[in-house]
């Protein structure tokens, strides 16, 4: 499996890369693996979004606790945001809250993975909407993550979510689906990659919504439907700190790039999955 996983990770990763902002960790996809009861993770992310309508740039944080060693808790707020569109007004602040209950239900022994269920709650803590709709969203998230051999870690999410609709707007509901791999290069090295797919949140593709009488009311952060992706490589400093940069491109031309840090404490990390 060990010369697999460099091409099975790498078919993941070429040609796609995520653009989806506001995500701490180096991968957005959730992984089943969760942190050992009493034990913590923090960690936080610098983003830069390059694209032909304007840069956007974010500062998340993360913070993750396991309450058991099958229950785990996420709060991943963003304290500063800035959107720079190419024309029109531009928005610096805060933007939203996600917290994540995530259950470990099954774990992996054989061929079967380990399989978990997550709750996220989306707290509309942004005050312009251009950074959020000003709505509470929720979704519900499927995991499974399998090891390949001794090097190469894979992670599927099946998601749904609700959306609030702001004033006017009707927005639809969300499927979305992730795929992730992570290959170790070496103890402290390793590659990794991800492909991420959502439906439109609008009928009207990038934020639009035609309300009664004919007008087409516009919620730039209600996006049209979108494959993402992300490759990058990590390095762990130590057995509890891992830095990480990595590279995004998305369906719309978007070109981000995330560098960042999460340093965990408590019991003995499991090495193999730096997955969210």
């Amino acid at each position: 499996m060990k010369r697999h996983g460099v091409p099975v990770l790498l078919g993941l990763a070429i040609g796609l890369a995520s653009g989806a902002p506001c995500a701490a960790q180096m991968l957005e996809t959730e992984t089943a693996r969760l942190l050992p009861g009493g034990s913590g993770k923090a960690g936080s992310a610098f983003e830069l979004q390059t694209a032909s309508a304007g840069r956007e740039g974010a500062l998340p944080l993360l913070f993750e606790y396991g309450l058991t060693d099958r229950l785990e808790l996420t709060a991943e707020p963003v304290p500063y945001t800035t959107i720079r569109p190419a024309d029109g007004q531009s928005a610096t602040g805060v933007g939203d809250v996600e917290l994540t209950l995530t259950y470990g239900f099954l774990p992996e022994s054989g061929r079967r993975p380990a399989m978990a269920l997550a709750a996220e709650v989306k707290i509309p803590t942004a005050h312009d909407d251009l950074i959020g709709t000003g709505e509470t969203d929720y979704t519900a998230y499927f995991i499974l993550s399998k090891k390949l051999g001794q090097h190469t870690d894979m992670h599927f999410n099946a998601s749904y979510a609700f959306l609030g609709s702001p004033p006017g707007v009707s927005l639809n509901n969300v499927f979305g689906g992730a795929i992730a791999a992570v290959h170790h290069l070496s103890q402290r090295t390793l590659l990794y990659g991800e492909v991420l797919g959502t439906t439109a949140a609008s009928s009207e593709g990038e934020g639009g919504d035609t309300v009664p009488g004919g007008v087409t009311t516009i919620v730039p952060e209600a996006a049209g439907s979108e494959l993402v992706g992300t490759a990058g490589l990590g390095w762990n400093v130590s057995p509890a700190l891992l830095v990480f940069s990595g590279l995004s491109y998305d369906n719309t031309s978007a070109l981000l790039l995330r560098a960042g840090f999460t340093f965990r404490w408590g019991a003995a990390p499991v090495p193999a999955s730096p997955a969210r």
